[in-house]
């Protein structure tokens, strides 16, 4: 029964990377919807609950926030207060036209959109206090689950781009011709090749320096081989400009990482990989149009058309927002309908962008709280010598996640948002039963020597 419990975490990260990678996926992402309230009443009725710490006490405080956000924009208000708010007019210009009186409406101008946006919290959410609740799961079983999900992946790119007739593609709306794996877009596969270099480089590192013996380290030596072989196949076949605009400056911290360093070089190494991570960021935001679409449809030369359509928007919904999962409604009320054509823009490609847009002010000082606990939570796990391997690959994935989410909209699939939860509950301290060996087999080590 206690593998059976420590294999329930894994899996259902393997199942969201592999059923929720797009929106389309109705009836995967209803499976994972529902699965997360299992596991979020398994991680609830607990009888033996793991400690929380401080930080993971913050965090939940701010996911607690984030949720009272999404709700309250659910709530009805009288007409004489959603006249008021800013970008409404058209909607009471609308039933002024027909002759309507004014009735009760909510803050988002399409509510049953944010309920559904809202469902989609669930899968992420519930790996995330699930980590934190309960003792039964090992880190290392979650970034195997990772290594199984790239390795299927990539397999199945090669045979997306190698057949050429569509048929290997899970969704209807896709970038064909290219590889997307379990994806409907190129460069969320590229979001989880970066994730899982530094995740799957902790993963062998960690291995070896536990190995009891050398043949054991030998075959930890060849599973770094093969995942990195994997790896590099996936970079090649998806081309993705999000790797070669974040691709360097992940490898560069993951190295920096797995090894053995003085507290002064390891400061140094974090500085090194902040940096390039800060160029990697000045690029995607100051070259803009310039930068290679890599053969994908969604290139990033277009980006800046989306970005200069959602800025007035912002600014019309500054202080609520137009409520989450109205982005596409909202947009299309400020592109230029003389160059419309067939296809429609789903996101601003900027999630941070679309957020404002969404959510208004109080959804962007949310972020800033998350922000700052995120680089708090960060650094700690690079500069104090009580941070993981773990929670560095952590923090060097999700650190490519945010990134990427400069120039698209990762973690609005299952399966990317699902990875970025485990990060996340690494970095708040979440340790399961496997962590707590490692960490005790470790001290012993160390007090042998």
């Amino acid at each position: 029964m206690s593998r059976a419990k420590e294999a329930a975490l894994p899996f259902y990260l393997l199942l969201c990377i592999l059923l929720g990678g797009s929106s389309q996926a109705i009836w995967g992402n209803a499976l994972l919807q529902l699965l997360a309230i299992g596991l979020l009443a398994w991680a609830a009725l607990t009888r033996d609950p793991a400690p929380i710490t401080t930080a993971g006490r913050r965090l939940l405080l701010i996911v607690a926030i984030a949720i009272l956000l999404v709700m309250a924009q659910l709530i009805l208000l009288p007409p004489a207060v959603w006249t008021e708010l800013p970008g409404r007019e058209f909607i009471a210009d609308g039933y002024a036209l027909l002759d309507m009186p004014l009735p009760w409406l909510p803050i988002s101008e399409a509510p049953y959109d944010t309920m559904s946006t809202a469902l989609t919290l669930l899968p992420p959410l519930a790996l995330l206090i699930a980590m934190l609740r309960l003792q039964h799961w090992r880190v290392s079983w979650l970034f195997g689950a990772v290594f199984v999900a790239t390795a299927i992946s990539v397999f199945l790119g090669a045979l997306q781009v190698s057949a050429g007739d569509g048929n290997w593609y899970f969704y209807r709306r896709t970038n064909l011709g290219v590889a997307v794996g379990p994806f409907a877009n190129g460069n969320h596969l590229a979001t989880m090749l970066l994730a899982a270099i530094p995740l799957l480089t902790a993963l062998v590192v960690q291995k070896r320096r536990l190995a009891a013996g050398k043949g054991d380290r030998s075959i930890d030596l060849v599973l770094g081989v093969a995942a990195g072989c994997i790896i590099l196949i996936g970079l090649l076949i998806n081309r993705s400009a999000a790797m070669v605009i974040l691709g360097p400056a992940v490898v560069a911290a993951t190295a920096v990482m797995a090894m053995r360093l003085s507290p002064r070089r390891k400061r140094q190494g974090m500085l090194l990989a902040i940096g390039l991570l800060a160029a990697a960021a000045a690029v995607v935001v100051l070259a803009g149009k310039s930068l290679p679409s890599m053969g994908t449809t969604a290139s990033i030369e277009t980006r800046g058309e989306y970005w200069s359509t959602s800025l007035p928007a912002v600014q019309d919904q500054w202080l609520t927002g137009s409520g989450f999962g109205t982005f596409v409604q909202t947009y299309r009320r400020y592109e230029d309908p003389q160059i419309a054509d067939r296809w429609f823009t789903n996101h601003a490609h900027n999630d941070y962008l679309e957020l404002a847009i969404e959510g208004g002010a109080a959804a962007l000082l949310v972020l800033l709280a998350f922000l700052l606990w995120w680089a708090g939570r960060a650094r700690d796990s690079w500069s104090r010598e009580t941070g993981t391997i773990e929670q560095k690959a952590a923090a060097v994935a999700s650190a490519a996640i945010l990134l990427h989410s400069l120039f698209d909209y990762p973690l609005r699939t299952a399966g990317i948002a699902a990875i970025f939860a485990v990060c996340l509950a690494l970095l708040a301290g979440a340790r399961g039963a496997g962590s707590r060996a490692a960490a005790g087999s470790e001290q012993a080590r160390h007090a042998t020597l």
